[in-house]
């Protein structure tokens, strides 16, 4: 059975949404397979789990900082 894991940083149910539909589109025109078939899975982190460029996208972007103080804030 087909899998696609996405890694990401947190989405909101709707973005999720879209992402799902889209990767299932796409597997489903580029194999022609049945996307009955896909399992996508979603692993979302933290953006303080991220580095980039030998930063934490928390620390080289003041904007991500930012939505992430705002989700560690909405579930305390």
């Amino acid at each position: 059975m087909p899998h696609i894991v996405v890694y990401s940083p947190r989405l909101t149910r709707e973005k999720k949404a879209t992402c799902v539909a889209a990767l299932t589109k796409a597997f489903e025109e580029s194999t022609g397979l049945d996307a009955n078939l896909l399992t996508i899975h979603i692993e979302e982190h933290s953006y303080d789990n991220i580095g980039v460029g030998g930063k934490l996208l928390t620390d080289a972007y003041p904007e991500i900082a930012e939505r992430e103080k705002q989700f560690q804030e909405t579930n305390q």
